[in-house]
Order: C-alpha cells, then structure tokens, then sequence
C-alpha cells in the first residue's frame, strides 16, 4: 500500500487534522485548552496524554487509538511511496527545511482552510467568530499544550528562528483593521503563497523570483532566478589536462550536495565546467549580488531547496569585495545554502579561500587560466573549416590573448560583419578585436592604422628587423610553447625599441607593424604619464599595464627616454623615488604578455638594465638617395596638379621621410600662395632654401643648381602673394 502521488498524502494528512479538531470541537470545555480559557483552566485541563512541557498535539483520550491508527496507517504509506520513487511534497519540504512532527503539523493547520472549505468553518467554530477561518498564534499554540510553558514553547514552533519562519514557510498576518499594534497571538497564520503552489505542483519556479520589482531591481540581472539548460560538456572546455582531470574527478564522483567554487577570467570556462558537472538537464542560475541587494536571499534559497536542481551562483566573488560592516561573508551565504540537497556551484574571477569556520564549507576549489596559445591555436584549427584559408591559427593563436568564451563571441561578430558577403581574415580580426577590452582608450590614444608595410619606405635593414620583429608576434606559440623557450623566459611578451631622430618613420612603421598583425595600437605619451608626485607614476603605469592585459593591443610608449633614462646616482629623496619608477616598469614589462613598442630620439640616454630587457632594438635613419627619391614621387598625393617636379634632384638632400611629407605639404602652400595653377620646381627650391636657412645652415646657390635661378622671385608673384594677403 502506497501513495500515489502528493495530493493523495496530503489529503490523508489534513484528513487526520479534521479528526483532531472536529473532537477538540465537540470537546471544547473538556480537554481542549482553548485561547478563550485563562491559564488556570489550562492549568486544571489534564485530559490529555501529552506530558507537561511537551509540543506535540494534544489529543482528546477518546480518539487517542483512532488518530494513532491513521496516523500510523500514513506513515506505512509514505514509507512504500518513498521506497518507490514516488514524489511527495510534503517529505520534500520534510527533508530540505528539517521540519519536526510538530513543524509539519503547525503548517498543515496553516494549510488547512485552502485546500478544504471544511477547514475554514472548523477555525471559525472554534475560534467562535466567524470572521476568523484561518488558525491564529494562539489557537495553534493551544493545540499543541496544556500548560502556560507548554504554550509558550509552542508558539516557538512559528517563531523567529523556526524554520517556518527563516524560509518564510508560514506568513504571520494581523487581523483585519488592527495594522501591526495588536496582539502577536490573534495573528493568523498562512502558507505562503509559494509553498503551496509547490504542494499542489503549480508552475516551476516562484514567480515572484523571475522578474524583480522595479523597487528591488537595479537592473542588473533580469530575475533572481532562472531556469537554465546544462548543454556543455567537459570536453567542451578549453582547458589544460591537470584542470581537465580535476574536473572529470568530479563528475565522476558519487558525492551529492557539494559546494563548489569555481574561478578565472569571463569566458575562460568556470560556467561551461558547472554545465558540464550538472547531473540535472536543467539547473537554477542565480545572480548573487542581485539577490543580497534586494534582501531575497531567504526565498531564493527556499526555492532552490524544493527544486532541488543544481544551482550556479554568478559574480560570487562581488560579496568577497563588499567593504561595508553589514556584508555577509561568502562562507555564511554558502551555510545557508544548506537545504538545498543538490550541487552549489559558485563563480567568480578572483580566488577565495573560506576563513572564520572550522567546517569545510567549499568541496573543491577550481581555477581556470586564460587559455595558452596551444589551447587557443587548438580552438582556431578546430574551427578551420568554417574559416577563410588564409587565416593563420598560429597568428590568431599568437596574437589575440582571448579566453574561449570571447573567441566563440569573436566568430559570431566576424559572421554578422560579413553578412550575406564572404568571411574574410580581417573579418574575424575585426571581431577579435571586438572582444578585447576598451578601457585603454581611457589611458591612451588609440591610433587608427592607415598604412601598410608596403607603403612604408626604409632601408633595407630596417625593413628586415620589422619582418624579424612580425614574424616573433605572429609565432610566440611556436617559439615559446612549442620550442620551449617558455620554461626559460619570465613572459612571452614582446618588446621592441625604435630609435631615430624625428620623422624617421618609427610612428608609422609602428602603425603599419599593427596593421599587418591585426591588432589595435595604443600610444602612450610617457612625458604626461611621469608624475612630479611620489607614488603617482607607477599608479599611472599600473592602469596602463591593468587595462592593456585585456586589450590586445600594441602599446606604443612613445618618448620612451623620459621614463628609461640613465638612473641616477641616489643623492636625495628625488633620486630615489625617480630610480624607483624605472625599476618598477622594469619589472612590469619583465612580466607584461603583450606587444610593446618604445619610441625615442635619443637612444643613447636609455638605461643599459633596460636594454638588456629589449627583443628587437631597430634604429631609423634617413633613407638613401634612391628611398628619398621614391619617397618625393609618392609625396603629393594623386589630385594634386604638379608640373615638371624633379623626385631625382629633390632626392639629393638628406632629409627624413618625415621631413619630405612635411616640405611637400609646405610646397603646395608656397605654390597657393602664388596664385599658381599647378606644383613646380621653382616653389619646391623656395622652400628647400628657406628651411636651409632657418635651421642655420649656410646656403650656397650652387646647391640649387640647375634651378638655382628660382631662388629670386619674380615681380609678378610677389604681387600675387600679396594679393592672397589681402
């Protein structure tokens, strides 16, 4: 003989309570020690067989044998429902809260007048009052003893403290008109209105938990709870073998009801391994700091113990960072937590070890790395198929730091770009660098790459370190993974020195390096970052270095002397605190994993502890006759009306690639001012001469020839210059 279902148990369960009260009822000036008798005739009422002192019901002598039978009859079939499998609510409820006998009963009574109109008339008549169909604290007490002690320990059962009462089983409500000023005792009691919809099975989870109120909600989680699909798999996961074999250790364990805490970077895999290790299909996510914000903690713990299904608590690690006095402790959240007899899994990005408790609140303790470059050349081969063919995995791998999560994001922007248009590389470079992080824009100026390797003209052997210099960003993972320089070096960061005096091209070798490897560029001016302030520079360093960790960005430190000059020989307090700058960016870049770029124009004022830290040192100098004779050819750009301009002669002066664009752009600005229609050689001396003169050195017309006759201006177009002042 057994239960069939929960409504079955139920029934029988409120049908024994009808017994007991309809005999109280007929007895009410015999043995039931009623709220309308004082504490002497409680006092003098000793009909019962319940021991003085005691919280069980007390039941009238006449049904005593019949109550103890159905009762007893109750639990045999209970028993066999459980044996079998059968779902009862009410030992669900039993089982998550640890609820007595007498627990059990004080909610039944509360039950009772909602699942049977019955109910509602038995409370009435014994409360004589009409107006009262719901059993009040002092009716309930009453039942459960026969002396002033006994009632008083029985209101206990409901109490502050009671489990009734800290999962908000029960709902204490005061009577009608009388607001909170009346009598604790003619509160009545009722089930809450999400517990009785779990014992007659109606919907799954707490409506009131899906959709926080506009009061509770501060817009950062949807709801306090929802329902979620566990799809993943460990081998999802990308994940080194050590953390993978921890995590197969789990899902393979017969253990139940553990806590677990899993931690790393977003995306880099603590949600997918809770996915995976869920032993439900669906599991209960929660967003904790949500939850402690609205005060819902409470509910959202009872509904996790009556679904008992897996439950993910996101963003665990905010509570560990709570500063004010109030906070609750994350080992105190993971102890209420106890009810709910299925796995707890909590995530978070930072570590934590429990403190303040003996007990061994935390099963296992997880940690997920960003993945390395082989796991993450792993996850580009592995999706080689739906790639375009001239994507590199070892380039993609080598170049962008990015956990899978972000990867996977990265795919689906590359997709959305292209659109109905086939996904090219720069696609998927673009929605890589789509996930990289933006605070740096904050700290830097980002520079938008506009040209390439090819339309940037060096010498030859400047040109082959560049190459030398893409060619390491593009294959750490080969060089550092692969050939083991890993276990040898402190990072498999990259760092580069450019040197030469202005306009040599180490701004725009930088932003086409950028543009080839398909990364973002970030230039640091370190002048304005070097602060007068004790302490302010390695702040100032320390959120560069912070921010780009996520960036994916080359870092362009450009005046890279200010900062990585000769350290001083300690004479005072200046001295020491300025050494002290350097040594700490020493150390920074020592560690940093990314691509840094250092500019200066003066390499001989670099700190020799700094260069020993340098990869690739390349010098930029002025271009040869031939390069600067290229270079005077591509100077104006394609609209521009020229006539009969000399690239070959022009080339004959020693000028920097900087120095051409700069005089091209002043050429047109000479010939403007002329009133003349197109760019000739005459403007192109004029101004070749004037900045002979202003930067001191002597000019001899004989440097100008053949076109030295230029150098005088004619009548007319002096006129026409002034003509253009007016």
């Amino acid at each position: 003989m057994s239960y069939e279902d929960t409504i079955e148990h139920l029934l029988d369960e409120l049908g024994c309570l009808d017994l007991l009260l309809r005999e109280h009822l007929g007895n009410r000036h015999e043995e039931l020690p009623r709220s309308e008798l004082g504490l002497a005739d409680r006092l003098q009422s000793g009909a019962s067989h319940t021991p003085p002192g005691s919280t069980q019901l007390v039941v009238p002598r006449r049904i005593r044998d019949e109550f103890d039978r159905y009762r007893g009859t109750i639990e045999e079939k209970r028993t066999d429902a459980v044996d079998a499998g059968v779902e009862l609510r009410l030992q669900t409820l039993v089982d998550a809260f640890d609820l007595t006998r007498q627990h059990l009963d004080v909610l039944l009574l509360a039950l009772f007048p909602d699942i049977d109109p019955a109910g509602a008339e038995l409370f009435s008549e014994l409360h004589n009052d009409a107006s009262k169909q719901r059993p009040t604290v002092s009716l309930v007490a009453d039942l459960f003893s026969t002396t002033p002690a006994a009632f008083l320990t029985a209101t206990d059962l409901f109490g502050q403290g009671s489990p009734l009462s800290e999962y908000r089983l029960l709902v204490l409500e005061p009577p009608e008109g009388s607001g909170r000023a009346g009598s604790k005792l003619d509160y009545s009691l009722r089930v809450d209105d999400r517990i009785y919809a779990f014992l007659l099975d109606h919907g799954t989870v707490d409506v009131g938990l899906r959709s926080p109120s506009p009061a509770q909600s501060s817009g950062a989680a949807e709801s306090f709870v929802t329902e979620s699909t566990a799809d993943a798999t460990l081998d999802d996961l990308l994940v080194e073998d050590d953390t993978y074999s921890t995590l197969a250790s789990l899902r393979d364990s017969d253990e139940t009801a553990r806590r677990l805490y899993f931690y790393g970077p977003q995306g880099s895999g603590p949600r997918r391994a809770a996915e995976a290790l869920c032993e439900d299909e669906t599991y209960l996510q929660i967003h904790l700091p949500t939850v402690l914000e609205a005060g819902v903690l409470d509910i959202v713990v009872r509904e996790a113990a009556l679904q008992a299904r897996p439950v993910v608590l996101a963003d665990a690690d905010e509570v560990t960072k709570a500063t004010t006095g109030g906070a609750q402790s994350l080992t105190s959240i993971i102890e209420r937590f106890d009810p709910v007899v299925a796995d707890v899994f909590l995530l978070g990005e930072s570590a934590w070890t429990p403190a303040g408790t003996t007990r061994q609140v935390v099963d296992a303790l997880v940690g997920f790395d960003r993945p390395t470059i082989p796991l993450r050349r792993r996850f580009w081969r592995t999706h080689a198929d739906s790639l375009p063919d001239d994507l590199d995995a070892e380039h993609m791998a080598s170049t962008f730091d990015l956990t899978l999560g972000q990867m996977e994001s990265a795919l689906a922007a590359a997709n959305t770009l292209a659109g109905d248009d086939e996904l090219t590389a720069e696609h998927v470079r673009e929605g890589c660098r789509a996930q990289s992080s933006s605070q740096l824009a904050e700290l830097a100026q980002h520079i938008t790459p506009s040209v390439t390797r090819e339309e940037v003209i060096l010498r030859e052997r400047t040109d082959q370190k560049l190459d030398q210099l893409q060619a390491h960003i593009s294959n750490r993972g080969r060089i550092y993974d692969d050939w083991g320089f890993r276990d040898t070096d402190k990072s498999t960061g990259v760092v580069a020195l450019f040197k030469g005096k202005p306009g040599t091209g180490k701004t725009m070798a930088a932003e086409a390096l950028a543009n080839e490897v398909g990364m973002h560029i970030y230039k640091i001016d370190l002048s304005s970052v070097v602060s007068k302030y004790i302490g302010e520079t390695e702040e100032n360093l320390e959120q560069i270095f912070k921010a780009a960790e996520q960036s994916n960005a080359i870092l362009l430190f450009d005046e890279a002397d200010s900062v990585f000059g000769d350290r001083a020989e300690v004479s005072d307090a200046t001295d020491r605190y300025a050494n002290a700058e350097v040594n700490y960016l020493l150390q920074r870049i020592e560690t940093y994993d990314g691509v840094i770029l250092l500019t200066t124009n003066y390499a001989s004022n670099i700190d020799e502890a700094f260069t020993r830290r340098i990869n690739h040192t390349i010098r930029f100098e002025n271009p040869k006759e031939e390069t600067r004779e290229t270079i005077w050819e591509a100077a104006f750009p394609g609209g521009t009306p020229t006539d009969g301009i000399d690239a070959e002669w022009l080339a004959q002066f020693d000028l920097s690639g900087g120095e051409i664009a700069s005089l091209a752009k002043r050429i047109a600005v000479e010939a403007a001012s002329c009133g003349a229609n197109s760019i000739q050689m005459k403007h192109a001396v004029r101004v070749l001469e004037r900045d002979y003169r202003d930067s001191g050195r002597v000019v001899r017309k004989s440097e100008f020839e053949p076109y030295a006759d230029a150098l005088a201006e004619p009548a007319q177009e002096s006129e026409s210059r002034r003509r253009n002042r007016r």
